[in-house]
């Protein structure tokens, strides 16, 4: 029997969570791809899925944001903090939505109906008071549905556009389902990748759900395998893995006392880890995989954090920790973050599932080679302490020390053949930051220079960004004198102007010398230094 559940989505959610104002011309992108745009983008003819050129072609002016999974996770954690009270079992899938049984909170808040006014009336009040969303705006960006099943509910909300609730009758799930195209068996992350399953079905004939749960069950399963069952029974209404999963019983749990109770983050993250490898290491053992898990966080004072992840195919170690990670980042942000250190993380595998497996990507297979690494850097850092060991990790800011960064690998995880280079788009806009090709090395330390212009005085740059002079020749110690064939700049940064201590004002240089070598140097306080080299 399935379990009558209550969806909400926040349609502009990435818009939201990047801070962008909903007034603007403005589009979130992804590997090039707009995933969400503000309605003044949507009227100038902006789509999503279209190419990011495509945007700027549209709208030249267009305000463009690189999306950022784990931020936009962990800010709508934090959104959501609010409908604890209503319920424990929120169950986050996405950034912008989650979802939870309505069994007992219905029934203690006197119906569907009520419930979900209620749950729409703490998320508008959380969007406007968290993140700036006017409060007549904020009664708009929400949509809820409730139904029979989760993927129905997922439906009810995502379908509805003449009000923000839209509620399914018991019982009803096959008949509202009935109507609906096949390209929505998409929207549930088991068929997210189901494309060439749903041409088949159409170039069948097979058109809406209605179409597809009439044909024999016998046939789907013998022509498309489980894909085919799954899709039928969620045209059915009914959830795939609470009815063709072979749920265990049982409850796997693992939890760790921090001692001394921990202030930062990252050294949670490494007791998490420890557990997330066990959990993991005892699913294996039984042969079995865990989709839906339980993170619970304590304070010393005994605040709690308690939340539901679930995940399309089975949890990873590394899974797991960053889901630790994006909650602990929302709990901090949200609008009662815990008063004191952390002293408690608990691990609790609820949905535990015969391991079917999954196909691995060609090259994709994990090593034993990788494995004894993973276990040897562990080690070492279990004896020098989880700063001691470091990967490599791009960063946010407009220093070229701020691109890339070194974290420790507890709070990174251990990723065989890890791409460091830094992507062709950041996360953010960061005006003034320095444009690509970014430089191949930077000085731990900045290194003394000159560089003078044609007359043999220093160039100096006013507060306009103005030079006195062309830079014509650079000198130092290690690089010696030389002319400079060719330079671009100046790029200007005035960071934390209002704050004596930690203000900074420089200006950036790309040269090019006589030699072929290329150098950033920056012009700070008065003086010349060496940063970074393009070599």
């Amino acid at each position: 029997m399935n379990s009558r559940a209550l969806f909400l989505s926040i349609p502009r959610w990435q818009i939201i969570s990047s801070g962008v104002d909903l007034n603007q011309v403005a589009v979130v992108v992804d590997k090039n791809l707009v995933i969400d745009a503000t309605p003044r983008a949507i009227q100038c003819g902006i789509q999503l899925g279209i190419q990011r050129r495509e945007a700027q072609r549209l709208c030249p002016s267009v305000e463009i944001t690189e999306h950022d999974e784990e931020s936009s996770v962990a800010s709508f954690n934090a959104l959501v903090v609010v409908l604890e009270s209503i319920t424990p079992r929120i169950e986050i899938t996405v950034g912008g939505q989650c979802s939870f049984p309505t069994r007992g909170p219905s029934r203690y808040f006197g119906g569907d109906e009520l419930l979900a006014g209620l749950v729409g009336e703490r998320i508008a009040e959380a969007l406007s008071a968290t993140f700036g969303v006017d409060k007549n705006v904020a009664t708009s960006q929400f949509r809820i549905g409730v139904a029979d099943s989760y993927f129905a509910a997922l439906i009810a909300a995502s379908s509805n556009v003449e009000s923000s609730i839209h509620i399914v009758e018991t019982g009803g799930n096959a008949e509202f389902l009935a109507p609906f195209s096949l390209h929505l068996l998409r929207l549930d992350s088991a068929l997210a990748k189901s494309v060439e399953l749903i041409s088949v079905l159409q170039r069948l004939g097979i058109e809406t759900l209605g179409d597809l749960v009439a044909l024999p069950s016998e046939e789907l399963l013998a022509r498309f395998g489980k894909p085919g069952v799954l899709a039928q029974q969620l045209a059915q209404g009914v959830d795939f893995e609470k009815s063709s999963m072979e749920t265990v019983s049982g409850v796997l749990m693992e939890e760790h006392e921090i001692d001394p109770p921990a202030n930062r983050i990252d050294t949670v993250l490494f007791s998490a880890k420890s557990l997330a490898d066990q959990i993991c290491q005892d699913l294996y053992c039984t042969g079995t995989a865990c989709r839906q898990i339980l993170i619970e966080v304590e304070s010393e004072h005994g605040e709690l954090s308690s939340r539901f992840w679930r995940h399309e195919y089975r949890f990873t170690s590394a899974d797991i920790t960053d889901r630790v990670r994006w909650q602990l980042e929302g709990w901090y942000r949200s609008s009662a973050p815990p008063t004191g250190p952390l002293s408690l993380v608990r691990l609790v595998a609820e949905e535990v599932i015969r391991d079917d497996g999954y196909q691995l990507e060609f090259w994709g297979k994990q090593t034993s080679n990788d494995e004894q690494a993973i276990r040897s850097f562990t080690r070492v850092q279990e004896i020098l302490g989880i700063d001691s060991v470091t990967v490599a990790q791009h960063g946010k800011g407009r220093r070229s020390g701020d691109i890339e960064q070194r974290v420790p690998l507890s709070s990174a995880g251990f990723i065989p053949d890890r791409q460091i280079a830094l992507p062709e788009y950041t996360n953010a806009p960061w005006p003034g930051r320095l444009p690509a090709p970014l430089p191949v090395l930077v000085l731990g330390r900045a290194e003394l220079l000159q560089v003078i212009d044609l007359e043999g005085c220093e160039v100096r740059v006013n507060g306009r960004g103005l030079l006195s002079g062309e830079p014509a020749r650079l000198r130092s110690d290690s690089l010696g004198s030389h002319l400079i064939k060719a330079w671009s700049g100046p790029w200007l940064v005035d960071e934390r102007w209002w704050d004596p201590i930690g203000k900074d004002r420089r200006a950036r240089f790309q040269f090019l010398l006589e030699n072929g070598a290329g150098y950033l140097c920056v012009l700070r306080g008065g003086s010349w230094w060496l940063e970074a080299s393009y070599d």
